[in-house]
């Protein structure tokens, strides 16, 4: 699995003060299951990232490969629009 994903899910996770038990037990999933998935030492279905992403308000997009590099930008800057 791709980096960017687990590591974004424990960045948000910490930034609102979030435990692993708080979140785990909203996405209904076990602690352990939870922590591997950050820890990239287990590979989750689309749907248990969907459950993580609600139990921790945030919305999961899909977007197409050739974007993705344009979004990570555009949201690292916080959305101010810049031209190049």
């Amino acid at each position: 699995m791709h980096s960017y994903i687990p590591s974004t899910l424990r960045r948000y996770r910490n930034q609102r003060h979030l435990t692993l038990e708080n979140v785990s037990s909203i996405a209904g999933m076990s602690v352990q299951h939870l922590s591997e998935i950050e820890s990239s030492k287990r590979d989750p279905r689309l749907s248990s990232i969907e459950r993580i992403a609600d139990a921790m308000e945030l919305a999961v997009m899909l977007v197409p490969e050739h974007m993705a590099p344009e979004i990570r930008r555009y949201v690292a800057s916080q959305g101010r629009v810049f031209t190049t």
